[in-house]
């Protein structure tokens, strides 16, 4: 009898001991690349959290596989330009916990051999068609939305509910299937820290909270992402970066947010004043680009303007450009992302000449355009002219 007790407590001081050795979680929800459209969630602040979390590893979402080969999505902003150059130069280890179906099964599933390749010519919005922000959330959610109860709520419902159509319903479950292979690729990694360390995940939002309901259940300690409280300004200026106020200035200026007029006029002027030493060539197209947004010039001396600058262009290049997949004209939320900056400047007086009528002008610009290209490009070049350009 003493030796059955004696078993039995040693069992139970075993189990709690185990589970005083796991690391503390957490899971930062965030939404992709609204870093370039919320300046609560900019690269900076993502920065600075980082900091403020201290972690002894950072878990990305990317499969294993492609992050060997230095391969990501290409509208994960926060996880490619941010998290893990980041977490690199800090020496801190990087964990790829994604998992992306095979090209079989997302073959048979969805006509598709990779779903991360768009077609010919993207769509305005929608699945592998343009990113685009429009909801007012979009652009005032602060850090910490996704642990919020009406959030959660709403992923919750959209976890729960079946597709009228079970053959319309593979899209949830595959995203079910998904995350929860993430959260057993997360537990590996966390079997190789102990109590005295922290995890800090950096996932979509919506694969959050079912992430931390399977590591809560696994015995886990969950920390909110809230816990380490707001950030300071000086914090966040601290963490800002020329490339971010660049890839800031494109997503608003270049791409569909121009064209929908969803422009984060505060964020841009931010940027554009981290930038106010730059003498770029790119800086100042950029500014000429935002004058006509906004309708401070007109298209006169817009095209004057762009003319001048392109005088003065040389070889020099981008600064960002979100591009992944060189062989097409667009990246992954700009029809014309691909283009050089010279050719960039002949599109725009392109578009100015088109709003003066003038016709041969607008020819020749996108003439000196096509001569550098190859015929795929100039083909979905002329596509998005005629979609897009107006």
């Amino acid at each position: 009898m003493i030796r059955n007790r004696f078993i039995f407590f040693f069992f139970i001081s075993a189990v709690f001991s185990f589970s005083a050795q796991k690391p503390s979680v957490v899971v930062l929800g965030v939404g992709h690349s609204t870093q370039l459209i919320n300046d609560n969630h900019q690269p900076a602040v993502i920065r600075a959290f980082i900091d403020k979390v201290k972690p002894s590893a950072v878990c990305i979402e990317r499969s294993p596989e492609e992050f060997s080969r230095n391969d990501f999505y290409e509208f994960t902003y926060e996880q490619q330009y941010t998290v893990v150059p980041y977490a690199r130069k800090k020496n801190i280890p990087l964990y790829p916990i994604d998992w992306i179906p095979s090209e079989t099964d997302t073959e048979l599933g969805f006509g598709l051999k990779d779903l991360g390749v768009p077609r010919f010519a993207r769509q305005k919005e929608g699945f592998l068609g343009f990113t685009v922000f429009t909801e007012k959330s979009d652009f005032e959610d602060d850090l910490y939305f996704a642990e919020k109860q009406d959030y959660i709520n709403r992923i919750a419902s959209w976890y729960t509910k079946q597709s009228e159509k079970t053959s319309l319903d593979l899209p949830r479950r595959l995203f079910l299937y998904r995350t929860f292979l993430q959260s057993k690729r997360i537990q590996k990694v966390l079997e190789n820290y102990s109590s005295a360390d922290t995890v800090l995940v950096v996932i979509g939002a919506f694969h959050k909270h079912d992430i931390e309901q399977n590591l809560a259940e696994q015995g886990y300690t969950i920390v909110q992402p809230s816990a380490f409280g707001r950030l300071s300004q000086p914090d966040i200026k601290d963490h800002f970066r020329k490339q971010d106020a660049y890839a800031i200035l494109s997503f608003n200026l270049l791409g569909m947010q121009s064209q929908l007029m969803k422009i984060n006029n505060t964020l841009v002027d931010y940027a554009m004043e981290q930038l106010g030493n730059d003498q770029s060539n790119e800086l100042e197209f950029f500014r000429i680009r935002k004058s006509v947004i906004s309708g401070k010039i007109s298209p006169k001396q817009a095209q004057a303007m762009y003319q001048s600058l392109l005088n003065r262009v040389g070889s020099e290049n981008w600064t960002w450009t979100g591009v992944k997949d060189n062989s097409r004209i667009d990246s992954y939320f700009d029809p014309f992302g691909n283009l050089s900056l010279k050719d960039r400047i002949r599109l725009e007086i392109a578009r100015e000449s088109m709003k003066l009528s003038q016709q041969k002008e607008f020819k020749n610009q996108i003439d000196l355009i096509d001569q550098g290209l190859t015929s795929y490009k100039r083909s979905m070049l002329h596509f998005y002219i005629e979609k897009y350009l107006k």
